[in-house]
Order: structure tokens, then C-alpha cells, then sequence
């Protein structure tokens, strides 16, 4: 999550470094031989002097001799040329580095990494904040809850979501079973077979297992609460109960027993037998279908008491404060894991930065090596011409004085000096300035190294924030628990 201003600063100074490799060669090599020939120097030099011309007296060069110095001249010249052009794109190659002007980015870069630390941060807290509140008001009744009901020693039975499938699957189960059994009894007398008794049965046993499941819930589990009138309120619940689990089986056992004769009206002496003789029951089978409710029953009623924690409502709260604490919990650690990502990002963008300013110091290094290398050879070059320029100018005046039979002109015994042409362009950037820029370039490596503390300073900063709120919050927690352990011991 490294900032734009980061990567267009990297991309800039991971532009192509333009180190020029420089040939021996780069002036070429001036062929005294080749020139001799093509000036027929040895040749007009005997036939000149044969002539004795140029004569004693002469002060200006011949026609020979000012071959032999345009010759001189011209490669004088293109070597000039090509160094000239030379230093000239080493200068631009130079100015392109725009120290300066990197130098200038490279400060702004530091404190926009802080600035988007610290507006992660700050979005981060506010984020936290949010949900800090949220966790505490659910602390705040839970802990309240607890010590209201005296549960403040144990953790309340929470079921998993594999849990919670087995146990719906039981009571599901159940139904259909029962519906089964029930039906295959019923289809004794019903009209319309086993499917009819299947539909008479499910009736039965939806009763049966329904008000096991809403009386258990929230009648018969509220004995465990604190306080007579709960208490009284599950004895009832367990009477009523009992009551309905009898009344419900021992229905369908008698309705079983005159199922056969309700199509002719019996079906209006069921309720007159059950009040009458309940357990009258005449056939084994009629038991067995009442035995079958009764357990099915009493199945469904331990099924949802160890469903959940036997304290009403306990499992609800618990379950909620734990999802709460979960979600907290993950959030806190995004939150580090982005500040993470971060710190990291920019370490590593800096670093990069860090190493495309080493690269640019020895690109300028190589450069001004370069530069030196070719002033260098540009003087070896001048040297040579100078050779060449002795041998040729030796060439025609040594054969011209053989064939002479008078004293040659004394410039003949002079040494030719080829005159030094400077290179305009060679003081275009001093040593001292390059000394400065590698001054520059070693601050700059310092602001990297201090802006790369500052970032891991702000997220040390920003993890602190963060334990803190939470170290805070905590401790606000706790005090809320006992204001609301005072309370209940008031109650």
C-alpha cells in the first residue's frame, strides 16, 4: 500500500544508466605509412630536391610541407570533434541524473509514508473504537447477567454448529419415528389404511414431541433460576408436563382402540373413556403405542435440556459475547497485519530508493571515469599525431637534402610542432561539483535511513494505540463487572 509518490520516485531513479565504454581506438590510428604513399613524400622529396627547391632562403612551407600539415590538421580536427561530442553527452548524461531534483522528492517521500501510517492509524482507532463499543455493551449485560444469577464461576454450555445440526436432527428424527410407529398402530382402523393412519399419527406426534420442546424451553428450565416464583414456575412446568405427555398418549392409545368404530360415531366416546377409566386400555398394542409416546417424549425433553446450558438464556449470552470477542479479536489483528504490510512496503520502497542512489553515485562515478579516460586519450592521440607529423615531415626532408646540392632551408632541421587544440567542453563539471553531489548523494542516504526509523517509530506507535485502547478498555470492563456485582448483592 506503498504511496504513488513512492513507486514514481523509484521508476525515476531506476532510469537506464548511459555508462559509454570507450575504445583505444575511438580516435583511430594515424597510418604515417598510408600518407607517405599517398603523398609520394619519399619520391617529391628527390625530385624536389634535385631542383634544390625549396631553396636556402625559403621561409613558407611548400606545397609537400602544407599537405603534410592539412593532413596533420584534418585528424587534429576529427579528433576533437569526436571528444567534443563526446564530453558533450557525458555533461547531458550528468544533468539528466537531476540530482536536485530527486534530492527534493526524496524529502517529500519520508512524510508522506508517516502521513499515511498515521491516517491508518487513525482510521484504525476509529474502527476499533466503534467496535470496542459495541463488545463492551455486550460485556456490560453479559457481566451483569452472570452476577445478577450468581454465575459469575462458570462459563455457560455453548453448542457448535455440527452440535447444533445432531440435536435438530434428533428431535427431527424423533417425529418421524414416532410418526411411523404411530401410524402403523392407527392403521388398525383407519378408513383410508397406513397412509391415513400416517397422517392421523403425525398430528399426535407433533403434540407430543411440540409441548415437550416449548414446556422444557421456557417453563420447566426456569427452575434452576434464582428466586421462588421461577422455581414454582418450573414445578408447574414439569406437572403441566407430565400432564400433557399422559393426556396426549393415552389419547392416541384409545383413539387406536376405537378408530374402527368412529366412522359409525364411537369417535365421540374417546374423550367420555379417557376421562372415565384412563388406563382402561384392552389391547397390548394400545400400550405399546402409549409406551412409544412416552419415550419419544422424554427423549425430546433431555434432548433440549442438555441442549444448551440448563440456566435460560445463559447460552444465548455467552454465545454472543464469544462471536463479539472473535470479531474484535480479528479485527484487531487486521488492523496489525495492515500496519504490517505498511511498514514493510515502505521499507522496502525506501531500500530500493537507497539502492537506485548507490547505483546513480557509481553511474556518475563511471561517467566522470569515462570522461577522464577520454581526456586522457585524447592527449595520448595529440602525442601521436606529433609522432606522425615528425616521421612524414622527416620523410620528405631527408630524401629532398640527399639530392640537394644546396644547403636545404633550415626549417628542414627544425622539429614541426602541431599546434594543441583544447577541448572547450573538458571544465563543464569540476571535480569539486561531483565531490558535492556525492556529499548530497550520502545525505541522502542519512534522510533514507532516518525517514525509514520514523516509519518504524509510527508503527510501534500505532501498535501501542492500539494495545493501549484495548489495555483501557479492559480495565473499564472490570470496573463495570464490579459495579454490577455491587449492584446484584444490593438486589
Amino acid at each position: 500500500m506503498a504511496s504513488s509518490t513512492l513507486s514514481k520516485l523509484i521508476d525515476t531513479f531506476k532510469t537506464p544508466q548511459h555508462d559509454t565504454r570507450l575504445s583505444i581506438e575511438i580516435f583511430g590510428q594515424f597510418d604515417v605509412d598510408k600518407v607517405a604513399k599517398e603523398l609520394d613524400l619519399e619520391g617529391k622529396g628527390a625530385a624536389k630536391g634535385a631542383n634544390n627547391q625549396p631553396s636556402s632562403d625559403s621561409q613558407i612551407p611548400d606545397e609537400i610541407e602544407s599537405q603534410i600539415q592539412e593532413r596533420i590538421s584534418a585528424a587534429k580536427s576529427s579528433a576533437n570533434e569526436a571528444a567534443e561530442n563526446h564530453i558533450h553527452t557525458y555533461n547531458e548524461r550528468i544533468s539528466n541524473l537531476d540530482f536536485e531534483g530527486h534530492f527534493s522528492e526524496l524529502r517529500q517521500a519520508g512524510p508522506l509514508a508517516v502521513s499515511d501510517i498515521q491516517a491508518q492509524i487513525q482510521s484504525g482507532l476509529n474502527d476499533m473504537n466503534t467496535r470496542r463499543r459495541k463488545l463492551l455493551d455486550v460485556e456490560n449485560e453479559y457481566s451483569y447477567f452472570r452476577t445478577s444469577n450468581g454465575l459469575q464461576y462458570r462459563t455457560a454450555k455453548t453448542v457448535t454448529s455440527l452440535e447444533l445440526f445432531l440435536r435438530v436432527l434428533v428431535i427431527l428424527t424423533m417425529l418421524v419415528f414416532e410418526t411411523y410407529f404411530n401410524g402403523t398402530y392407527l392403521a388398525k382402523g383407519s378408513t383410508q389404511g397406513l397412509i391415513g393412519g400416517v397422517f392421523e399419527a403425525l398430528t399426535f406426534a407433533a403434540l407430543n414431541i411440540g409441548f415437550s420442546i416449548v414446556l422444557t424451553l421456557y417453563v420447566i428450565k426456569q427452575i434452576v433460576r434464582q428466586g421462588l416464583i421461577w422455581k414454582l414456575l418450573g414445578l408447574i412446568g414439569i406437572g403441566a408436563w407430565i400432564a400433557v405427555v399422559l393426556v396426549v398418549n393415552l389419547a392416541l392409545a384409545h383413539y387406536r382402540e376405537v378408530a374402527s368404530t368412529f366412522a359409525d360415531g364411537a369417535g365421540a366416546d374417546i374423550l367420555q373413556n379417557i376421562l372415565q377409566n384412563p388406563l382402561g386400555l384392552n389391547e397390548f398394542e394400545s400400550w405399546m403405542l402409549f409406551a412409544i409416546g412416552v419415550l419419544f417424549a422424554v427423549i425430546t425433553l433431555v434432548d433440549v435440556i442438555t441442549f444448551s446450558d440448563i440456566y435460560p438464556g445463559y447460552t444465548k449470552r455467552q454465545a454472543r459475547w464469544d462471536e463479539e470477542q472473535s470479531e474484535y479479536k480479528e479485527q484487531f489483528d487486521d488492523l496489525i497485519e495492515d500496519l504490517n504490510e505498511i511498514k514493510e512496503d515502505y521499507q522496502e520502497q525506501l531500500s530500493k530508493i537507497g539502492a537506485a542512489l548507490s547505483a546513480r553515485q557509481r553511474e556518475l562515478d563511471n561517467i566522470l571515469s569515462n570522461r577522464n579516460r577520454l581526456s586522457s586519450l585524447y592527449a595520448a592521440h595529440h602525442e601521436q599525431l606529433q609522432r606522425a607529423a615528425n616521421a612524414l615531415f622527416s620523410f620528405y626532408y631527408e630524401s629532398n637534402k640527399k639530392c640537394r646540392t644546396e644547403q636545404a632551408p633550415d626549417r628542414f632541421n627544425q622539429r614541426y610542432l602541431v599546434p594543441e587544440m583544447a577541448l572547450s567542453t573538458g571544465a563543464a563539471f569540476e571535480p569539486r561539483e561531483a565531490q558535492k553531489i556525492k556529499s548530497r548523494i550520502s545525505q541522502a542516504k542519512q534522510i533514507l535511513d532516518d525517514q525509514i526509523k520514523v516509519v518504524l517509530d509510527e508503527y510501534s506507535n500505532g501498535i501501542r494505540q492500539y494495545r493501549n485502547l484495548d489495555i483501557l478498555n479492559e480495565e473499564y470492563s472490570h470496573g463495570q463487572e464490579t459495579q454490577n456485582a455491587q449492584q446484584a448483592e444490593s438486589i
